[in-house]
């Protein structure tokens, strides 16, 4: 992230994770505040003091997401499936809601994954959260267009994040799973998160201007493999 500093941008990084979020903000030069994503005054809040404190807000990257336990539907927990909702999906409706009237012009980023795209077994919650989430991205650009707000996502496929990790550690057979999740790519290994960033940076970027609606597949070759294929 350092060589991104080129790129201009005075960042706010909120997160739960104050120490997490701390380390982010200092590596980029960039300020942190304690947000609860699933609380929309929380949300509305850390907007309203980076628009205060650099004048005003140009782009927002949505990054959070929970997966939850790792059950069959049936067997989900009630209170821990809305919980997932929230963070998942009805942020994307909050952060749209306290941006709109805020953004200057560039973008509005979400981050879901693949399972926006097909299902995955055991990820309840998280496979129709990040679906109706990309539905979302066709929905907003229609509606903010005419105020040249962008709003588009990026879908990667597993990459080695701390929640991708703690995924692989939650399975009873951790190198299993993980073979099985890497060889669901066409290309070899799993993404790390610079890939991602970099897909990011583009979209934020003015030869994306033309860009809105859209959800890029970040996803080695993922979507484009057949089931089962070798």
């Amino acid at each position: 992230l350092e060589d991104r500093k080129v790129y201009g941008y005075n960042v706010t990084v909120a997160d739960i994770n104050i120490t997490a979020g701390e380390q982010v903000a200092n590596e980029i030069s960039g300020k942190f505040v304690q947000v609860h994503v699933s609380v929309p005054e929380q949300v509305d809040s850390a907007i309203q003091g980076a628009v205060q404190e650099h004048g005003a807000l140009d782009a927002l990257v949505n990054n959070a997401g929970i997966v939850g336990s790792q059950v069959k539907v049936g067997d989900y927990d009630i209170d821990e499936w809305k919980r997932i909702i929230d963070v998942n999906l009805v942020l994307n409706m909050v952060s749209v809601k306290c941006q709109s009237n805020k953004l200057e012009e560039i973008l509005s980023k979400n981050l879901p994954s693949t399972t926006g795209f097909r299902g995955f077994e055991n990820l309840g919650p998280y496979t129709p959260s990040n679906f109706a989430g990309r539905g979302m991205k066709h929905a907003a650009p229609v509606e903010y267009a005419s105020k040249n707000i962008r709003v588009n996502a990026i879908d990667p496929t597993s990459v080695e994040t701390p929640i991708g990790k703690a995924f692989l550690e939650s399975m009873p057979d951790k190198e299993l799973t993980k073979a099985v999740v890497t060889a669901s790519n066409a290309l070899p290994g799993l993404p790390q998160p610079c890939e991602v960033v970099s897909a990011c940076f583009f979209l934020l970027s003015y030869e994306a201007r033309y860009i809105t609606g859209h959800t890029l597949p970040v996803d080695a070759g993922a979507l484009s493999r057949i089931a089962g294929e070798a």
